[in-house]
């Protein structure tokens, strides 16, 4: 029975082929990206602040590099405009305050909202006169691009 087992061990190690070695380097990145980490909600909108206050700043330069790499949706134009583009019920009553506030001629200030379901965040920004940009992030993009501690 020894022998046995011993045989087949053995056999076992021989169809093992140890002169190809696999690059761990691709699979090692893909298992970060894919870990669990530890997200507030808080943090989702924190980061979202940073990311639309770095894009409000930047301007048109910054804004296509970071509609490719965080996949972020971009509107421009007049509030009544943009209200057709969206199907959500909060955000076309969102688009309606913009209109109104434009209107009164207030000073309207950077905001972020979220849809109705809570899957999408929302960057508004007053652009040109009587333009707003809003600057669409999917909340899982935003995870997966955030840095933050993994959950061990």
């Amino acid at each position: 029975m020894k022998y046995a087992i011993l045989l087949f061990a053995l056999f076992a190690l021989s169809a093992c082929d140890f002169t190809k070695r696999l690059d761990t380097a691709a699979v090692v990145k893909e298992m970060k990206s894919k870990q669990v980490k530890r997200v507030l909600p808080q943090d989702i909108v924190n980061q979202v602040d940073a990311w639309g206050q770095e894009i409000q700043s930047k301007g048109a330069s910054k804004l296509d590099s970071a509609t490719k790499a965080l996949q972020i949706s971009v509107r421009v134009g007049a509030p009544v405009l943009l209200k057709a583009s969206f199907k959500d019920a909060k955000m076309i009553q969102i688009m309606d305050a913009l209109d109104y506030s434009l209107g009164q001629k207030q000073d309207i200030p950077p905001s972020i909202q979220k849809n109705t379901a809570g899957d999408s965040l929302y960057y508004f920004y007053p652009s040109e006169t009587g333009k707003i940009t809003v600057l669409g992030f999917a909340k899982n993009i935003v995870i997966q691009n955030m840095d933050r501690p993994l959950i061990k």
